[in-house]
């Protein structure tokens, strides 16, 4: 699987809090996709919303992170009313209906089903109207990925290197996917593929899509680039290319299927490039 375990939410989500059996959880993330303005939260094939759930936990998961470097005069984004038994956070999604803010609303954990560390049981999803949400202060804020906007652009003065063999090697299982499995066919496409789509996104940036990525390692995040690879020269794309920007250039390591760049995508903003489709 190559480093698609760097690209999985952290799950502190499920770690603090305890959504409910497998069947109330399904309902509660179905009556969210249905609260919240439409788009594809399915994969292809499924009905559980799984890319919403991914979704609802890289969204806590930053959310936990801007609050533990928090400085004095901000606010917290995960909110506990003043009594300690509610707490809150905004889901960043807005209701079709009005187009109003979506908040995840969770109460003290007594369930018998819940793990130790899972304080807080979720019991539904409310907007700023509903008597639910007067238990706070304020309003918390949506989770916050711009930190330079310049890394969301493709900056075509920079050159675009790739390490062709830690791709080929680490992510073998991809290709074989596609029906290849000769690594020097797979060398062969993936330059051809690389050359097209520099030029293309040279003269359409919006090819390029970002996706917030956080090293377990260091701990350190930053804004990566999504790119289409089209291995076979047809008009839908067959993976995509992670690409990391320094002040010098762009170095290409590691690809994903396109459910994941999808899923990584969507952590920041729905994308709406039409390479990527799923």
């Amino acid at each position: 699987m190559g480093d698609i375990n760097l690209y999985k939410p952290e799950f502190n989500l499920e770690r603090d809090t305890f959504l409910g059996t497998k069947e109330v959880k399904t309902k509660k993330l179905f009556y969210l996709s249905k609260m919240a303005q439409d788009e594809q939260w399915n994969y292809s094939g499924e009905n559980e919303n799984k890319i919403l759930y991914n979704y609802l936990c890289y969204t806590y998961d930053r959310l936990k992170q801007e609050d533990s470097i928090k400085r004095n005069e901000e606010r917290y984004k995960i909110l506990v009313c003043d009594n300690d038994e509610y707490m809150c956070f905004n889901t960043g999604l807005l209701t079709r209906s009005n187009g109003t803010d979506i908040y995840a609303y969770f109460g003290k954990n007594t369930s018998a089903y819940a793990r130790s560390g899972q304080n807080w049981f979720l019991i539904g999803f409310y907007q700023k109207t509903d008597s639910e949400m007067s238990k706070f202060k304020y309003y918390p804020e949506i989770a916050d990925y711009f930190t330079n906007p310049a890394d969301f652009i493709y900056d075509k003065k920079l050159q675009l290197y790739i390490d062709y063999d830690h791709i080929i090697d680490d992510n073998y299982e991809r290709f074989e996917k596609l029906g290849l499995s000769d690594k020097h066919i797979i060398k062969a496409l993936l330059e051809n593929a690389v050359k097209t789509i520099t030029e293309k996104v040279k003269r359409n940036y919006k090819l390029a899509i970002p996706q917030f990525y956080t090293d377990k390692g260091t701990m350190q995040s930053k804004i990566q680039l999504l790119l289409p690879l089209f291995l076979f020269g047809r008009e839908y794309a067959d993976l995509a290319l992670v690409v990391d920007k320094s002040e010098y250039r762009y170095v290409g390591k590691t690809i994903l299927t396109l459910e994941w760049a999808y899923v990584n995508s969507r952590r920041i903003v729905r994308p709406d490039a039409e390479w990527l489709k799923i």
